[in-house]
Formats: structure tokens, sequence, C-alpha cells
């Protein structure tokens, strides 16, 4: 009774979490939800300056953007503009006056950052049409991410709320992950035209064609896999490391994204996080080991028993025919070549525009017939580092490390060490940073996680 008589509804999150399974389970009456949570957002953003509900609205937005009025272009931009920009330029507005009183520390410390955006938009000069057509989906990002870093915007980030948002968000993410017939869900909302404005003809959101994969309440796994290592910062970075309910809840969801790239990061930062600093045995330390041990023994005996968990537990192995390095192998070498034929770079988008003169040659499908079809891409995707290369050059190149440096290991701890590490795995492999306001949302969060004195944790 004592649990139930603490354990307080937020009614705006709730509203949050309906609207996730409501989506899923009838998307005709998401519209009931979707404007309430508008009118909160906006009231809070513009009354109150709340920037955490500004960074909520852009994780939310695509619960958002397309139900509201499925199939419809027009709506979908407004809305688009509603959720991920105009709430960003209130707040830049507020905080106009501190651009002009920015402290020399805090150019400092972004000074690389800042030479990236600097050369990022002069370079763009290069191949107009190209990087005009990608300017929304990685150039804006960073750039309105230095612009609230210089303001100082995320110092005003309430950390614990936005603890309470990941748990509505990611318990809404596992029920209708084990609802029944989520998979067909799934597939309805991203091939119906009721998620994006483009249509998409090709999804995997299966592993194997047997396990589907969790794409949650942002519809992109890898996200989702990256909103979980977000999650597992923020309760370390204010205390709540010890919450093991979260902990227990963000792994789960991480694992049933079977996004590679943020499991690794979430593995490293977990070894982190509760990796002691000298070692001192315990009755506790002694009782979590065995958990810890018996789980992974289960999980061992259950994957050598499942077809489709051994093959995707062999794409981590580097040696493996089929890693996950070798499926973007196409990519890398396709980027490679462009980076020699021109080490100063390309121009931005001349790779990741679907504008741009491409052709990748990927291999064969249907092996079965007598003459396999060729596979062809038209554009580089998952594989960010090495198409960054190409794109901007050794120069823009050597920015970008500086700057992600710069950003992820700002705190200069074990922790923003490991996230760095598997952060700069992860981007062989993945366009993380080609992910519009997803991407500006994981800057800012992470950055103002790492800017913090440490937060008095409180109960969520």
């Amino acid at each position: 009774m004592r649990i139930l008589n603490s354990f307080k509804i937020d009614y705006y999150l709730a509203l949050i979490f309906c609207l996730i399974i409501v989506l899923y389970k009838a998307d005709v009456y998401a519209p009931i939800f979707i404007i309430p949570i508008l009118l909160i957002s906006y009231y809070r953003i513009i009354l109150k300056q709340d920037i955490v509900v500004v960074i909520i609205l852009m994780l939310s937005a695509r619960l958002i953007m397309g139900p509201i009025m499925p199939r419809n272009p027009l709506v979908f931009t407004v809305f688009n503009l509603i959720c991920n920009y105009i709430p960003v330029l209130i707040i830049l507005i507020y905080n106009y006056y501190k651009l002009n009183t920015i402290s020399i520390q805090r150019l400092n410390n972004l000074k690389w950052t800042i030479l990236l955006v600097i050369f990022t938009l002069a370079y763009s000069v290069l191949s107009i049409p190209y990087s005009f057509s990608v300017f929304t989906v990685e150039t804006l990002p960073t750039a309105l991410f230095l612009l609230l870093a210089l303001c100082k915007a995320e110092k005003k980030i309430n950390f614990n709320y936005l603890l309470k948002f990941f748990r509505y968000t990611f318990i809404a993410c596992v029920i209708i992950y084990v609802s029944p017939y989520f998979y067909e869900q799934s597939l309805h909302l991203f091939l119906d035209d009721i998620i994006f404005k483009d249509d998409i003809s090709r999804m995997i959101l299966r592993v194997a064609r047997k396990i589907p994969r969790n794409t949650g309440f942002v519809f992109d796994f890898r996200i989702m896999g990256q909103l979980a290592c977000l999650y597992l910062l923020a309760l370390y970075y204010t205390n709540n490391k010890d919450k093991y309910w979260d902990v227990t809840l963000l792994s789960l969801v991480c694992l049933l994204t079977f996004s590679r790239g943020p499991i690794l990061i979430l593995i490293l930062l977990l070894i982190a996080v509760y990796s002691p600093q000298k070692l001192r045995i315990t009755k506790k330390g002694i009782t979590l080991f065995f958990i810890s041990m018996t789980l992974i023994f289960v999980g061992i005996i259950y994957s050598t028993q499942n077809e489709t968990i051994q093959k995707f537990a062999k794409t981590f192995n580097p040696i493996a025919k089929g890693n996950a390095i070798s499926q973007r192998g196409a990519f890398i070498s396709y980027s490679l070549n462009k980076f020699y034929e021109n080490p100063f770079g390309s121009g931005i988008g001349a790779l990741s525009s679907t504008k741009a003169d491409n052709k990748i040659f990927a291999g064969y499908t249907n092996l079965h017939k007598k003459v396999p079809d060729k596979v062809f891409y038209y554009k580089v995707g998952d594989a960010y580092l090495a198409m960054s290369l190409a794109e901007k050059g050794i120069i823009g190149f050597i920015l970008l490390l500086l700057s992600l440096v710069e950003i992820f290991y700002s705190k200069k701890d074990r922790v923003s060490l490991f996230f760095t590490i598997g952060l700069f795995i992860n981007l062989i492999g993945t366009d993380i940073p080609k992910q519009g306001p997803y991407y500006l949302v994981i800057l800012l969060v992470y950055y103002g996680l790492s800017q913090s004195k440490p937060i008095k944790p409180k109960e969520l």
C-alpha cells in the first residue's frame, strides 16, 4: 500500500504512454492524444521555457507527424516543424541575449565543433544540390546543438524528469512488443504510410525473418538502442545507478532492438558504470555476481538452442563471414575509393544524397536463380566514418573526430571514455549523425549530462 500511495502519475507523460499503445493497436484514435500532448508541450515551452519538453517533443515526433493525418505530405511537413524545429527556435529566441555574451571558456570547450560547423557550411557550397538535400539530417542538428550549447541551454535540462519520460516510454515499448501481432502492426504502420511521409518499400523489421525488432516509439531500432544508452547515462550522472529496475528495463529494450552498435555501447557502459574502481569482495557483490552469472548462463543455453539468435550473435564476430562490418563493406569500399580519388573531399552529400550520381554494387540476391540478381544502392548509408572521409576530405574528417571527442569525452572519466570508444566503433557501420533531430537530442543530452555537477537523485 505504501508503494501505491507514493506512486504519482504524470498526466503529460501518461498521455504519451497511451499514444504509443494506441498507435500500435488502433492508430485511427491517435489524434485524441496528439492534440492535448501538443497543447501541454507548447504551454510549457512558451511560458516556462522548459527545454526538457523540447527534447521530449522531438523524441515523440514520429508519434505525431504521420498519424495526425496519414498520407498527407503537407500536414506531415507542418507537424515536423511544430515538433522538431519551432520549439528549438523558441528556446534560442529566449536565450538570444546570451549569444552576445558567450564566455571564452565555453568557446574554448567547443572550439573544434565550431570549426566543424563552419567548415561544413562552407564546404556545402561545393555541392549545393546534394548538400541542401541532406542539410536537415546532418548539418543542421550539429549547428543547432552548437547554438544551444553556446547559450548554455543544456544547463536547464531537468534530467530527473527526462528519466521519468524514459521510464514511461520504455515500459510502453515492452508492452507493445509482447502484445499479440506486434510484427503485423509494425508492418502496417511502416508500409501503409502511417508514420513516414515517404513510401517505405523495404524495411527489415525481423532478425533472420523470425524475431521482430523493437523499433519503439521512435520507429527506428538504432535510435531506440541509442536512447537506452542515454537512459543509463542519465541514471549514472543523476546518482540513480542503483535503480536496477530501470537498468533492467533499458537493457531489455536495447536487446530487443537487435541493433548491434547500441548493444555494444551499452555493454561498455555497464562495465564502466558498475565495475569497481578497486576490487572489494562484499556479500552484496557476491550475490550480484552469482545472479549475473546465472542469467548469462541461462542466456547462453537458450542461444545454443535458438538458430536465429546464433546467427545474430555471429555478426558480432569480426572474423566471421557476414559480420556486422562486412555487411557494410560495399559502402566502405566505395567511400574509400572516392576518398582516394579526391583526398580533400567530394562535397557534403556527394555520397549520402539520393540526388547524387552514385551506383554501388553490393552483391547478389535471389541466389536460387540460374543468374542471380545484382544488388545496387544509390547512396552510401550505415558507414558514416568512411562516408564522412570521402565527403568532407581529410581536413573535415579530422575536425569531425576532434568534435566528437570534444563533446563525448568532455567529462574525461571512465564512463565517457567507454562511451566514446563504443560510439566510434558504432559509426563504422551506422549513420546516427544523419538522423536529424534525434542526433541533436543525443548531442544535447549527453553534453548536458557531462557538463552538469552531480545531481541529487529523486523519486522517479
